[in-house]
């Protein structure tokens, strides 16, 4: 694990220079704080969720799809445990699903008892605004609605530096 991710164990207190070099631990790209491409889509009960409501919690947007072997496996395990232990905590997922009918998702996600909040990208036009090429991609937001980080492929969030980007991401009340 990184001197940062120590530091931040430790301490409890993470600069921004922690976070990038947590960012770089777990292999996530650094964006420049861009700020997040607003977006209203429907959750699996057809009830509209946007990505603004979201504002003052730290986002995990997970785009995804029920035939990706890596989504399949990342997402009802480290994905729905991360969600679950912080969603009280100011962080969130939303599982952007692409391009799927809402029967297809709402049984893939029902069979493995998921409770991260889903929501369903039918036309493709968020990730066409995301620039989503492959499954499963995340965004990092911060509270602040500015995007942290981008990744391509699973990642290991249960591990030290996984846990520590997420403090210290919540920790930070201007990121």
């Amino acid at each position: 694990m990184a001197i940062a991710g120590a530091l931040l164990l430790s301490t409890g207190a993470a600069t921004a220079a922690d976070v990038e070099e947590l960012l770089f631990d777990m292999q996530i790209v650094p964006l420049d704080g861009e700020r997040s491409q607003p977006f209203e889509l429907a959750n699996l009960d057809g009830r509209p969720v946007t990505l603004s409501e979201q504002k003052g919690k730290v986002v995990l947007l997970y785009f995804w799809a029920t035939w990706c072997p890596y989504c399949a496996k990342e997402l009802p395990t480290a994905i729905e445990q991360m969600y679950r232990e912080r969603k009280d905590q100011g962080f969130t997922v939303l599982a952007v699903n692409i391009q799927e009918s809402r029967n297809k998702v709402a049984a893939w996600i029902k069979e493995r008892g998921l409770t991260v909040p889903v929501v369903l990208d039918t036309d493709g036009d968020v990730i066409s605004r995301y620039r989503v090429r492959a499954t499963p991609t995340i965004v990092l937001i911060g509270r602040d609605g500015r995007m942290v980080g981008r990744a391509v492929g699973m990642r290991p969030w249960e591990a030290p530096s996984g846990r520590a980007l997420l403090d210290a991401l919540m920790a930070q009340p201007g990121r």
